[in-house]
């Protein structure tokens, strides 16, 4: 019997299997690449700022096919293209904490791998989208510093301004929104770091500066929903600079393009936002009535009725149809404007109260009403000329109570925090170190001029003088506070004889406030390459926020001016009924970016 040829055939079979399994590799890793990039077109078509449902699908379908390469391939030349991609469609579907933990994997797996920078970018994100900002900037910074030969600088200088505005450090921000701007390789990336740029100038009070940048913008915006996105924004920094009719003007012009995008009603809310503005009171009011009727149950028509509450509050000055107004919200659905319309409704009642309780036999009866009634007008009602009007006529009516003395701290404190006007805290500080001496009042006012102005002066003496050699002799002139009727009023940080002493640590961040207050005068100049710490100031504003979230309508029974230690003015504590300047992007809204890899 012959013996079979096993030579050239067993060589044959052998190719077939290499080549199969080859093919089969290739197949894999092809397969993979190809659904990633149908995955990220899915997520660019789709309108939707979170993860699009067909993008999310073809992401798990290119983690299966790179997790098989892993386990079937781990030594091949294509393992640190399919680890690469793993970490990349992780990130895309959203899922951060595993895109976090195998890009950091492939870091260390692959040091010299041609991917590292885009991985690095991609690390950055994913701890951005986690609202981690240190390490994001940690990494966007060595990013820049690391590769400058990074084909995706824009996206890189874009989301470190991200970052920055997301903590409020807008001088930051703009210096990398700037770099973005110029870095941009298409028309839709050069808009948004433009769009972007414009709402960090409004944040950091330069409205003048934003109304050109948004201009700018929408030469280069080509999607109809971000035009009107920027035509809004323009007209609101119009607004702001109290260019009434130009923004009127301009809100005419764009109404076309918002009915064509069926938005018309977000247009309308700023147009008769506009008019109420410049004293059409009761054409604004018709206006949003008419928002109510067409756009019903939905968030315009909540707005537009919150906004005919504040009206009959603040410009027509009657809390009564005002209180009506806002318990309209209560029966609709639930809303931002359904929680602020019940906490100015309370706040309105407890005015209301105040007032009547002004009728009452005693003096101290009555100046305790008035300043509870100053509180209100300030810290909820958010109406300071009326709170400034209130604690002056506390002063001047009310001399013996200690409410007066208390009034003049807050006067002070409002001056100095709210206006920055150093002349007037001076003067304020010297009229109360006179007015009120021989009280811890005095010593009050003169330790807030030391810490707030950091000035070395003749009241930085006396105040030396006073802690070292205390006076206490004025006292008795003050009747001791009086409870309201039927309740038990808890002691306070401030007896008659005491006053508050702003601690250190406080004081640094209202001195730091000040210093940004002053600055906004000079316009932020973005750096050619960003550093530094967050802005003191902004820190100190989300700072003030917290704080005032925890405070109630039935806080204001007990407070004093001690309340002023940790309370300070904050728009967003119950808005005004304007459409807020765009806020910094939260992470969480940064639209995916998603990276193909490529040799």
């Amino acid at each position: 019997m012959r013996s079979p040829k096993t030579g050239p055939l067993g060589l044959g079979l052998l190719s077939l299997v290499i080549l199969t399994a080859g093919c089969a590799y290739f197949n894999t890793f092809y397969l993979a690449k190809k659904y990633y990039r149908e995955g990220k077109k899915a997520q660019e078509r789709s309108i939707l700022e979170s993860i699009a449902p067909e993008a999310a699908t073809k992401y798990d379908m290119t983690i299966r096919q790179c997790q098989k390469v892993l386990a079937d391939y781990p030594t091949s030349k294509w393992a640190d293209d399919a680890s690469f991609l793993l970490g990349a469609a992780t990130y895309g579907k959203g899922d951060n904490v595993v895109a976090i933990r195998r890009l950091e994997e492939f870091r260390d797996k692959f040091p010299k791998s041609p991917f590292l920078p885009e991985a690095r970018l991609i690390l950055g994100l994913a701890h951005l989208k986690r609202r981690d900002y240190a390490e994001a900037d940690s990494i966007f910074e060595s990013c820049d510093r690391d590769y400058p030969k990074l084909e995706r600088r824009g996206e890189l200088y874009f989301h470190a301004g991200e970052s920055r505005a997301a903590q409020r450090d807008y001088p930051l921000a703009l210096a990398w929104y700037a770099r973005a701007v110029e870095a941009a390789k298409s028309r839709r990336a050069r808009s948004d770091a433009l769009r972007r740029t414009g709402d960090a100038l409004v944040a950091n009070g330069r409205p003048d500066r934003a109304i050109d940048v948004y201009a700018e913008a929408l030469r280069s915006e080509e999607r109809s929903k971000y035009r009107l996105d920027l035509a809004l924004r323009r007209a609101e920094a119009l607004r702001d600079l109290e260019r009434y009719d130009d923004a009127l003007s301009f809100l005419e012009q764009w109404r076309p393009n918002a009915i064509a995008e069926k938005r018309e009603g977000e247009l309308l809310l700023r147009l008769h936002d506009v008019r109420a503005r410049v004293g059409k009171t009761d054409e604004a009011i018709n206006g949003y009535r008419r928002l109510i009727e067409s756009y019903p149950n939905t968030p315009v028509s909540a707005d537009a009725q919150f906004r005919i509450g504040y009206l009959f509050e603040s410009a027509l000055n009657d809390y009564d149809g005002a209180a009506k107004e806002y318990e309209k919200l209560k029966t609709g659905p639930p809303s931002e404007f359904q929680t602020q319309a019940n906490r100015r409704s309370q706040g309105l009642a407890s005015l209301k109260k105040y007032r009547e309780t002004l009728g009452a036999d005693t003096t101290q009866a009555k100046a305790r009403s008035a300043f509870l009634m100053a509180e209100l007008y300030y810290f909820q009602l958010e109406r300071p000329d009326s709170a400034l009007l209130q604690y002056s006529m506390i002063e001047s009516q009310y001399p013996q109570s200690v409410y007066a003395p208390k009034s003049a701290y807050a006067r002070l404190w409002i001056t100095a925090l709210d206006r920055s006007d150093t002349l007037a805290v001076r003067t304020m500080t010297d009229s109360m170190a006179t007015r009120y001496r021989g009280t811890r009042f005095a010593e009050s006012a003169l330790y807030f001029w030391k810490r707030w102005s950091g000035a070395t002066d003749e009241r930085t003496t006396l105040l030396d003088s006073l802690l070292a050699n205390p006076d206490t002799t004025g006292a008795s002139r003050f009747a001791p506070e009086e409870a309201e009727p039927g309740t038990e009023l808890g002691p306070t940080a401030s007896a008659p004889d005491s006053g508050y002493v702003v601690p250190p640590e406080t004081m640094n961040v209202l001195k730091a406030r000040r210093a940004e207050l002053l600055s906004r005068n000079k316009p932020p100049v973005p750096s050619a390459r960003p550093r530094g710490p967050m802005s003191p100031g902004d820190s100190l504003r989300a700072a003030r926020l917290d704080s005032l979230r925890t405070v109630g309508p039935d806080s204001f029974r007990t407070v004093g001016p001690d309340s002023l230690r940790t309370l300070s003015p904050d728009s967003t504590f119950s808005p005004a009924p304007v459409s807020p300047p765009p806020a910094a992007a939260p992470a969480d809204s940064t639209p995916t970016n998603v990276i193909t890899p490529q040799r």
